[in-house]
């Protein structure tokens, strides 16, 4: 088969096309920009966060390189929440909070914490769906325990928490003893 568009067909569709200004140069611009993307080398991902550190712990990438596991936070720890698994600090809130004390960052020697960042474990309650305060208004135990008042129960029963007044200590899912609140990592400094 062949194709029984000539030049003619083409003259006569073009002509029934107008192109704005606009539409040119963005056209133009769009295939310039693509070619500038595809030449820039792709940048490489930085380390997520994927465990609780311990407070005052500097962005991820920084914390993995400074960090050396000797174990001087694990010791200065007077809750014994922090532990060292595969050469680096973490945290885990099973059996006590995290009371900001600040003696794991005195005793960190690498730089792995700092005291210039912020007290903030980025752990944050999720609360499951059984949970009894959302079904009536008699048990309020996270909200009543909750050091920073982040979490309140709406008109509807409804837990909130305010994330901004959140630092993740975990008082709250020590508290609930039907065991309806699981701390969860908040991803804000990759």
């Amino acid at each position: 088969m062949s194709d029984p568009r000539d030049a003619g067909f083409y003259r006569a569709w073009m002509s029934s096309r107008t192109v704005s200004r606009r539409g040119l140069f963005r056209g133009l611009l769009s295939t310039g920009m693509q070619a500038i993307k595809q030449a820039q080398p792709p940048s490489a991902k930085l380390p997520v966060r994927t465990v609780a550190r311990p407070p005052q712990a500097v962005a991820e990438p920084a914390f993995l390189q400074q960090c050396d596991g000797c174990g001087h936070c694990v010791q200065a720890c007077p809750v014994g929440i922090i532990s060292v698994q595969e050469r680096v600090a973490l945290l885990a809130i099973d059996y006590a909070e995290c009371d900001f004390c600040g003696a794991c960052t005195q005793a960190c020697e690498s730089g792995a914490l700092d005291e210039r960042v912020p007290m903030d474990i980025s752990l944050r309650p999720v609360i499951s769906a059984q949970c009894l305060g959302r079904l009536d208004d008699m048990c309020r135990m996270c909200e009543i325990a909750c050091p920073r008042t982040a979490i309140f129960f709406n008109q509807q029963n409804q837990p909130v928490v305010d994330d901004k007044k959140c630092n993740g200590c975990g008082k709250c899912k020590l508290v609930c003893y039907h065991g309806d609140i699981a701390l969860s990592l908040k991803h804000h400094d990759s």
